[in-house]
């Protein structure tokens, strides 16, 4: 079927949602706000305030454009502090892989081991692949050329061979999505070395399948919140594995409830001052009108004792 829907004005989308009982107070404010966010984006904010009916979807009642506009603040403001945990994580988590490989093998484990520590792991559509080494090879010296860093621009200029950087230098260069591939591929060398993705684990408190699961649902998380996607009232489609010592905070693997566990058992370990609870509550505190079930938390979680 091809699409012939016409491009409509802010002011004809408004009167649309009007017309499906949506009250707007201020139209001049509700149409800057359609001009600035758009409605394509805000309309994923408004869909759960509808009812559905045999002559399409209506607002429930009493909903107000500014409810539609106080659940994207929200949206923004939870997608920041995700994006400062999921730091925090990051930073942790190359920083381990790379300590642990480079006093195994060396500095420059990456290039001298490649075949031998980077192995085949199971694929998402069955059977097992490679590590892509070629694409990863390029990534590092292509981010650490063009880097801004002092001691990536002092290496180049000081040293001739290798041609590319020791492996604390090189982590600065790699995506969440890397290290979380590469994490997957890791394998020992050497039967007499201790298994480098165990040693990883052990660091964070985790078993591997946990550590392996739990880094490619939070590389999705971070992906949706670099790009300032909707991430109230979403369904992730990926469900991290379960924690066996707290099974309860996995009842709902595909809501955020459950990668913001995921983010504060992470982190532990990492930070014994932990504040991540702390945002989150504040985060609910400053939007009393909006109920954390939207995003899968249960009732008076902030006193289960994960969270303290």
């Amino acid at each position: 079927m091809k699409y012939s829907k016409p491009a409509l004005s802010n002011a004809d989308l408004l009167a649309r949602w009007q017309a499906k009982g949506l009250a707007v107070p201020h139209p001049a404010d509700a149409e800057r706000a359609l001009n600035f966010i758009g409605y394509f984006r805000l309309r994923g904010y408004a869909l759960p305030l509808m009812n559905t009916t045999p002559a399409g979807r209506v607002f429930k009642a009493g909903v107000k454009f500014d409810d539609i506009v106080a659940r994207y603040e929200l949206d923004r403001e939870l997608r920041r502090i995700t994006l400062g945990q999921l730091e925090r994580i990051e930073v942790a988590v190359r920083t381990v892989i790379s300590n642990q490989m480079s006093l195994q093998y060396g500095p420059f484990w990456y290039l001298n081991y490649p075949d031998q520590v980077l192995g085949h792991a199971p694929s998402r559509r069955g059977g097992t692949e490679p590590f892509p080494l070629g694409s990863f090879l390029s990534e590092v010296e292509r981010e650490t050329h063009r880097s801004r860093d002092l001691f990536a621009q002092h290496y180049f200029k000081t040293y001739t061979e290798p041609l590319l950087p020791p492996s604390w230098l090189m982590v600065e260069c790699l995506s969440f999505g890397k290290w979380s591939l590469l994490y997957k591929h890791l394998q020992k060398a050497d039967p007499k070395h201790p298994n480098p993705k165990k040693g990883v684990a052990k660091a964070f408190g985790l078993s591997v399948s946990l550590l392996e699961s739990w880094l490619h649902a939070l590389t999705i998380l971070r992906n949706i919140c670099a790009h300032h996607g909707r991430v109230w009232n979403r369904r992730f489609a990926y469900r991290p594995e379960v924690y066996a010592q707290a099974p309860q905070h996995f009842t709902d693997q595909q809501s955020y409830y459950c990668l913001a566990v995921v983010m504060r058992l992470f982190s532990r370990p990492v930070d014994t001052h932990d504040e991540w609870p702390i945002r989150l509550m504040d985060l609910f505190k400053a939007h009393p009108a909006i109920a954390p079930a939207d995003l899968g938390f249960p009732a008076n979680w902030e006193a289960d004792p994960i969270w303290n």
